[in-house]
């Protein structure tokens, strides 16, 4: 039997990939801060449910030492992260801090405990929640942006580190999904109608996120397609936007999404 384990299972995302890969018959280990919050994920088939808060180093430790040494792991899914949307200067530092510890930090620590197991058996998938924030930078997305930048370049390195042991690196790039996911400052002074029309981009048209459901189908895609590919966009609408990014490149971009947000 095939297994997952997944970081940040209780919601969004993560509990969409959970239910999509117990159903496809793999076992899936379901990590999260509170447990508690994964009893609906423990009652599905070869769902184990684990502890991890990502800011705590040794928890980070002992749970993937357990997952290991009880488990053959096929592929890692760093996904637990969330965000701050806010003008830079108006943002704690200690805010700062803490989302990097979560996000960047926490993501490393996860991902240097699984590298020699996936280097020893010379296979396996490493998968990382980015954003198109880490493609394309926005208002109010100093922080967070700079924080899936770093999570990028870590998936760009660890694709030439891991090459040499057959193992896939890749990166899962959401846009706008319709989750619960977590911006416990959300702070819009002096760029209210820019955020509007931000949304209003990032939708596309579409009332409505796509839903994590496309997301975690996509996910499957990655772990399972056997393909040399590095980033993967989760979505219809991100997808369109991530391309249009990159057909326009960063100078004539930057001019034409300004007019959108300010003019």
């Amino acid at each position: 039997m095939k297994t997952i384990f997944i970081t940040g299972a209780s919601s969004g995302i993560g509990k969409a990939t959970t239910e999509l890969f117990s159903a496809k018959g793999w076992r899936v280990i379901a990590t999260m801060r509170n447990p508690e919050k994964g009893k609906e994920l423990a009652v599905l088939p070869n769902v184990v449910v684990m502890p991890l808060d990502l800011t705590d180093s040794r928890q980070i430790k002992e749970t993937s030492r357990e997952a290991l040494e009880k488990y053959d792991v096929d592929v890692l899914f760093n996904n637990a992260g969330y965000g701050i949307m806010a003008p830079l200067e108006r943002i704690p530092e200690e805010e700062i801090r803490k989302l990097f510890d979560t996000d960047v930090i926490g993501a490393m620590l996860v991902t240097q405990q699984f590298i020699p197991h996936f280097k020893q058996r010379r296979s396996g998938v490493i998968l990382t929640t980015t954003s198109l924030a880490g493609t394309i930078a926005f208002p109010r997305d100093a922080v967070y942006g700079a924080a899936k930048r770093a999570q990028e370049g870590m998936m760009e390195s660890l694709w030439y580190e891991m090459k040499p042991f057959g193992v896939a690196v890749k990166s899962m790039i959401p846009g706008g999904t319709k989750t619960n996911f977590q911006t416990p400052l959300n702070d819009v002074t002096g760029y209210e109608k820019a955020s509007a029309r931000q949304r209003a981009w990032l939708l596309d048209g579409n009332s409505e996120f796509p839903l994590p459901e496309e997301a975690a189908g996509v996910v499957w895609q990655a772990a399972t397609d056997e393909e040399d590919r590095l980033r993967y966009p989760t979505d219809s609408v991100c997808r369109k936007l991530y391309e249009q990014y990159l057909g326009m490149g960063t100078e004539k971009f930057k001019k034409y999404f300004s007019k959108i947000l300010f003019e």
